[in-house]
């Protein structure tokens, strides 16, 4: 009898490891998601918000000889509602904002170089514009194993809207995405991370699984909002050796991970 005990125990913690990916795993306080823009060679308008390809190239080979492995919002959704998922060890969301082309020149050879996937957040103005990704272009990263989501139609400040604009910005892009891809934009990133009651309320009436922020941190399932998802960014002068090193010892304190006192304003993009 104790022996049938101790088996029928032992299984169901390997099913627990192997359909929820989250017992005994190394991100049991939260997953990561790193936040870019773009990847440049010459700096642009606003040279912090780039880093460079050797930059980014030297990120991308820490996070994978530190055993990071990308996953796809699917995933992340799924791990976010205590949904069966099988994930990696140490799993990374890796994603885009604005919808700049050297996401596609720059970015994505380097992403596969690595054999990591990453997630595009397309401002719906942008498509086709000059030093913007072109529709044909964010179809074939779709292709290669980007997630192309939403990031509004003109990038504004969804708090000073009324409610007739915000549901334009919010809808509108998710069905320009959706135009695109021929698939559900189930996600959004608020630009510049602004958001407040409304916005948040809008945001779930426009049929969005979830929305990012740039609030610092791990996403926890037990912590913290589909809505209100937390992102870590990237910049020129990120202090990446030290970011690394709090990714991979997964503190659960959100306070850990406030890496800049002053972090760039983003631009309308």
């Amino acid at each position: 009898m104790l022996k049938r005990t101790l088996q029928m125990s032992l299984s169901l913690c390997i099913a627990l490891i192997f359909f929820t990916g989250t017992a005994l795993a190394a991100y049991q306080n939260g997953i990561p998601v790193l936040l870019y823009h773009h990847i440049e060679r010459v700096p642009g308008e606003d040279p912090e918000l780039g880093v460079s390809p050797a930059a980014f190239d030297a990120q991308l080979a820490k996070l994978k000889a530190a055993g990071f492995t990308t996953i796809s919002l699917d995933d992340f959704y799924a791990y976010m509602r205590h949904l069966p998922v099988k994930l990696p060890e140490k799993p990374l969301l890796i994603t885009f904002d604005d919808g700049y082309e050297d996401n596609y020149t720059e970015a994505a050879p380097l992403l596969q170089k690595y054999g990591f996937q990453a997630v595009l957040f397309m401002v719906g103005v942008n498509v086709d514009r000059p030093d913007r990704l072109s529709a044909a272009q964010i179809r074939d990263m779709n292709k290669q194993g980007w997630n192309i989501a939403a990031h509004t139609m003109t990038h504004p400040d969804l708090t000073r809207l009324d409610k007739n604009s915000l549901a334009w910005e919010l809808g509108g892009s998710k069905r320009t995405i959706e135009r695109l891809t021929r698939q559900t934009a189930g996600f959004l990133a608020y630009p510049g991370g602004f958001y407040d009651l409304p916005v948040y309320q809008a945001t779930q009436a426009a049929g969005y699984q979830g929305a990012f922020t740039v609030l610092t941190g791990l996403n926890n399932p037990d912590r913290d909002n589909l809505y209100l998802l937390r992102r870590i960014p990237i910049f020129k002068s990120t202090d990446f050796d030290t970011i690394l090193t709090r990714l991979i010892a997964n503190q659960s304190k959100a306070s850990l991970f406030d890496y800049s006192e002053e972090l760039p304003k983003e631009q309308q993009k």
